[in-house]
């Protein structure tokens, strides 16, 4: 599998100990983690770079759903 530009990306961001979780869609074995919610994007673009061996700017859009 490999990250093309454009691709687009689902994120699910779970609260948790005072850290939020990032799991991303179709990478199951992809896991980040922050502490603010307004960083969540940003760590999931950061962690999908890093799995496909790509700069950041080549992650497609990312879309975040905030899990209960």
């Amino acid at each position: 599998m490999h990250a093309l530009p454009g691709d687009a990306y689902h994120v699910r961001a779970t609260p948790g100990g005072g850290w939020w979780g990032i799991t991303i869609d179709g990478l199951d074995t992809v896991f980040a983690q922050t502490r603010r919610y307004d960083d969540v994007e940003g760590e999931a673009r950061s962690a999908i770079a890093f799995w496909f061996d790509v700069e950041e700017s080549k992650v497609g859009r990312i879309t975040v759903t905030a899990a209960g």
